[in-house]
């Protein structure tokens, strides 16, 4: 009897020492595995919308977009990465009267993970109210291609704009304002004429006519904003109408300039 309860104890071990050595073996395996998933290229924005200047120069800007890769264990690649650009059948704007694509491969070099693909945009060949789109694909890539493989850039043509300076709303709250350039025709309002606290808002100047991008409230839980307007051009004089979802629509915000 004795020796049967041994020979028992003995193969109870040699079974717990064989699972064991399995599941050493199996995170052997994960370990080798860790960090080695593909990598994806892709555009950094699915869409984007730039202000081009029509000063009557005959200006041609170069315009920059970047790709990315993304995947494996986080960190740049030890080699170049190559990839190839093409023109989308989506595309409004035509090549070669809008816009070029002068070059259609580009790398990304050993030791980063971003470049950027150029193209040439021939502003006086825009439309301010008619805004054309090109939509670049990637086509093929030394990686993966992801399914993020396109991108819209809808060319607004603008006119020369000069908002910058010390305003006052003559409603609302009264309040002083300050209004600076983040860009070419856009700006940022140093507060509304409706909140007590001064949160800042953005607009975009098209030819006098305004919009203000959805975006958010500064330290808000993501209360969303948005707008139209123009301006006076004999006057200088700034109209808005600003929505703040849950708080009002199409508020009057007038702004005339000190």
């Amino acid at each position: 009897m004795k020796k049967s309860i041994n020979t028992l104890i003995y193969s109870a071990a040699s079974l717990l020492m064989l699972s064991l050595v399995a599941c050493d073996a199996l995170l052997d395996q994960e370990e080798t595995d860790f960090g080695k998933g593909p990598i994806v290229v892709q555009f950094q924005q699915k869409s984007i919308t730039n202000n081009f200047l029509q000063d009557g120069s005959g200006t041609v800007y170069d315009f920059e977009i970047p790709i990315e890769y993304q995947g494996a264990d986080g960190n740049p690649l030890g080699e170049d990465v190559t990839v190839t650009i093409g023109i989308n059948s989506e595309s409004t704007a035509n090549e070669d009267v809008e816009f070029s694509l002068s070059q259609t491969e580009f790398v990304i070099p050993a030791g980063q993970k971003s470049a950027n693909v150029v193209i040439q945009v021939n502003s006086e060949s825009l439309n301010a109210l008619n805004p054309k789109t090109v939509v670049l694909e990637i086509l093929d890539s030394s990686q993966t291609v992801s399914d993020k493989n396109t991108t819209a850039i809808t060319l607004q043509a603008i006119c020369p704009s000069n908002l910058e300076g010390n305003y006052i709303y003559i409603n609302g709250n009264e309040s002083a304002v300050t209004i600076t350039s983040t860009g070419t025709g856009t700006y940022e309002v140093s507060r509304d004429n409706a909140f007590t606290n001064p949160y800042p808002l953005y607009i975009s100047d098209v030819c006098n006519t305004l919009t203000i991008p959805g975006s958010y409230i500064m330290d808000n839980f993501g209360i969303a904003t948005s707008g139209a307007g123009s301006v006076d051009p004999d006057t200088g004089t700034i109209t808005l109408y600003y929505t703040v979802d849950g708080y009002f629509a199409d508020r009057e915000m007038i702004l005339i300039k000190q």
